[in-house]
């Protein structure tokens, strides 16, 4: 019996070839896209789930006591030895400080590396962070041990074994490579390539590790089995509420310190400031995984209607093998059958498509997805068994609806009213379909609205023909204003400053006092010389730049940003003129340096564009010219880049020349967003190209049902658009009852992305009007290709039998 089933699924299915491929074609690429969609899915939510004990991992965050809106990844390097010294909830606690460009040698190997970190020896047992070669017992108890990454090993010493050689840092300290981590199974995110012991930042900061109001440091603790983080929280804001607060006189931490668990620090630190880059977004996720389950809904609404649809030119088919003894159970079975029979093809092509498309859209998207049949069985598995459910709902109504009629009905060719109720399910899958088309469309619309607004948003600066070159090291400290003197000999180069990192980077952290303040005020600080602001063709709206000629403007002069002036109510830009400030100086802890406002430049962006703007100031600081900016002639770029590097071997031969273009800086800061706009638009382009193969399916089976009419109209004189109208009427009533749903369902999704950008677009009626005129116009495109085929054939054909 089961064979006989076989044999007529089989002729059945070749015998309707073109909807045979409509069903196949459509949920297997609605079960590929699902599957990829998964991985990507899985991936981001296993970052940092191998730990052993994750539950009780944390890093400990700041959140801004006057602005709560503001929160960031950095805390206090006095935090972790309190923590290990006085909670007992906390089982182990670690200090991490990244030192990014730090310059590091071997023989004539010499890179600057950002991911370069020093860390407490805790660190490697919480992190569960394990050695490929090494103890971890031992690797960073002494100041010159450093643990490098398997990539670092192979990019500085080959194939030879790393362990015992020696490193150089900024060409001043030797580091010993005492273990070479072992590369993650898991996805993890902490990217380091060094990992040094912190005894050396004990050596470098010395007294300043004492400071509560620092906030350069990354803290991780591991609390004890049962204890409680929201009881832990409150203890520990007690604690330095009560304790360390009048330690501090007139300072103040500034911050209330939350638990981040370590799972969520890779999707959930958007929020976060001097957090990494290379860190996801929990809303990509939750966005591809309904936008997957709308996928596989289209694919099976698909399914289904066209399985209904089929059905109904099956009716006298199942009345003769009723009338030749066939049992209701029997026909179910048959039609259930032939129906899960379908799905288990349409999953046997997803795999093989799924591995052809997999390298494009990793290509696509930036990540490193693999679908390995060992890995992943359970997930290969779980979809095989999801095909089940999908064909049995696809086949259950036909086969209940068609074993319950009556032959001689049948025969008669008497299904009308049940053909009605029929229609009416079909034109619910259909208007569901658009619906999910549509919002689609919109939010593709408003995410490639919202990128083109930061990509080509007033900075206030300008940053084309913008070079940025690292003056990281003791040597090139000391050479960078001769540096400067011999860039600007070239006719190529127009302008030339330096400064403490650079636009799209890293601010220093500060608090200053303004006169008559009994409390610190945190801002960000941006030390430059006297030519920066020109060259960055920042606009000064009170006040002056800092001018070489001014004696006093490198000791005495501050320059604020707009919205410094405003959270700081000084009143207008002119008014701020002259307001005296202290700041508590780098290099000499006990020094408080006063000065006054001698100008306010016009806001600009120095952080990502998902930031609003925040308050600055700016300072002449040449002790601290970490960074060469340099303006060229658009002309001539690749001789002028040979001439620089030419200037720089010159000069300082021992270090690497690396710069990179501002405006490509600034292009990465949204590179992920961009990225992911691209993959949402091919998957949506996908669901709706589903949609429109069931949509090319019910066409022509409704022009194939209506063979007689059409003919009849024909021969009474009815035109080609007519017979056009006629087929398309329906369909378009569809879609156009989808734009309506569709519409506030697409405005409530978009709004909440939005809500991430703190400079965003507005969000016009004109996007949801043109989503829908789209649908539309694709949907009329897929109905008028069948309708003109059926208003353009010969009515003899389909009236010679009567």
């Amino acid at each position: 019996m089961l064979t006989h089933y076989l044999t007529l699924a089989c002729r059945n299915l070749f015998r309707h070839k073109f909807y045979s491929f409509l069903n196949i074609a459509g949920l297997a690429i609605g079960m590929a896209c699902c599957l990829i969609i998964f991985l990507y899915v899985r991936t981001s939510l296993s970052y940092d789930t191998h730990h052993r004990g994750a539950n009780n991992i944390y890093r400990i965050v700041g959140e801004d006591k006057k602005d709560q809106q503001k929160w960031m990844a950095f805390t206090t390097p006095m935090l972790a030895p309190t923590l290990q010294k006085t909670f007992p909830e906390v089982a182990q606690a670690a200090r991490l400080l990244i030192l990014p460009g730090t310059l590091i040698e071997h023989d004539n190997r010499r890179f600057y590396e950002d991911n370069f970190y020093l860390a407490d020896s805790a660190l490697l047992q919480i992190l569960n962070l394990p050695l490929r070669s090494g103890d971890a017992r031992t690797a960073l108890h002494t100041p010159d041990a450093v643990l490098i990454s398997a990539d670092a090993a192979q990019k500085y010493f080959g194939s030879e074994n790393p362990v015992g050689k020696i490193l150089s840092l900024d060409k001043e300290v030797k580091l010993t490579v005492t273990g070479v981590l072992a590369k993650p199974t898991t996805p993890t995110h902490l990217k380091a390539d060094f990992i040094g012991s912190f005894a050396l930042a004990r050596s470098m900061y010395q007294e300043r590790l004492n400071d509560w109001t620092w906030q350069q440091f990354y803290t991780y603790v591991r609390l004890r089995e049962n204890t409680s983080a929201p009881a832990f929280e409150a203890k520990l804001a007690d604690y330095i509420q009560n304790k360390v607060q009048p330690l501090l006189q007139d300072d103040d931490i500034g911050f209330n310190f939350h638990l981040q668990p370590v799972t969520a620090i890779y999707l959930r630190s958007a929020h976060l400031e001097y957090d990494q880059p290379n860190r996801g977004n929990s809303n990509y996720v939750y966005a591809f995984a309904i936008i997957a389950v709308f996928i596989l809904v289209i694919a099976c609404f698909n399914f289904m209607n066209l399985s209904t649809a089929r059905s109904l030119k099956r009716a006298k088919e199942v009345g003769v093998r009723k009338v030749i003894g066939a049992h209701k159970s029997q026909l179910i079975g048959q039609y259930l059958g032939e129906s899960i029979l379908l799905t288990f093809i349409a999953f046997t092509l997803a795999i093989p498509l799924v591995r052809v498309v997999l390298p494009f859209f990793n290509e696509l998207s930036g990540e490193v997805l693999q679908l390995h049949f060992t890995k992943d069985l359970l997930v290969i598995v779980g979809l095989l068994l999801l095909s089940i459910p999908v064909g049995l709902l696809a086949g259950l109504y036909p086969a209940f609806f068609l074993s319950s009629l009556r032959p001689i009905a049948v025969l008669k060719s008497n299904t009308t009213t049940r053909g009605y109720r029929l229609s009416s399910l079909r034109q619910g899958l259909v208007v569901a379909q658009f619906v999910i088309s549509v919002v689609l469309i919109a939010a593709t619309a408003i995410v490639y609205r919202q990128l083109n607004y930061l990509q080509n948003k007033d900075l206030g600066f300008d940053k084309e023909q913008t070079l940025v070159f690292r003056m990281e090291g003791t040597r090139m400290l000391q050479a960078a204003e001769q540096f400067k003197i011999e860039l600007l000999r070239n006719p190529h180069v127009l302008a030339a400053a330096t400064s403490y990192g650079e636009p799209g980077g890293i601010a220093a952290g500060e608090t200053i006092r303004l006169r008559g303040d009994k409390n610190n005020r945190h801002i960000s600080m941006f030390t430059v010389d006297y030519d920066y602001i020109p060259l960055m063709k920042m606009q000064m709206v009170a006040g002056r730049p800092f001018f070489k000629k001014f004696k006093t403007d490198e000791q005495q002069a501050f320059i604020l940003n707009e919205t410094a002036v405003k959270e700081f109510n000084l009143g207008t830009p002119e008014q701020a003129l002259g307001q005296e400030i202290f700041w508590d100086e780098w290099e000499a802890p006990d020094k408080v340096k006063a000065g006054k406002v001698i100008g306010v430049v016009k806001d600009f962006h120095f952080k990502s564009l998902q930031q609003k703007i925040e308050p600055f100031v700016m300072h002449v600081y040449p002790a601290a010219a970490t960074w060469m900016t340099v303006r060229i002639r658009p002309d001539n770029v690749s001789n002028t880049l040979a001439d620089l590097e030419n200037t720089w071997r010159t000069l300082a031969p021992e270090y690497p020349f690396t710069y990179h273009f501002l405006d490509e800086s600034f292009d990465q800061m949204i590179g992920k967003e961009r990225k992911m706009s691209q993959v949402f638009t091919l998957f949506s382009g996908l669901a709706i190209f589903i949609a429109c193969l069931g949509l090319l399916g019910l066409v022509a089976f409704s022009a194939q049902q209506r063979t007689r009419e059409i003919g009849i109209r024909k021969v009474m004189g009815a035109s080609v658009p007519q017979i056009m109208l006629l087929l398309s009427r329906d369909f378009t009533r569809l879609v156009l009852i989808a734009i309506v749903i569709a519409c506030p369902i697409a405005w409530y999704g978009t709004h909440r992305w939005l809500q991430d950008f703190a400079y965003r677009i507005d969000i016009n009626w004109w996007v949801f009007g043109l989503a829908g005129v789209v649908a539309l116009l694709i949907a009329l495109i897929t109905v008028s290709f069948q309708a003109i085929k059926a208003a353009v054939a010969n009515p003899v054909n389909a009236l010679r039998s009567e």
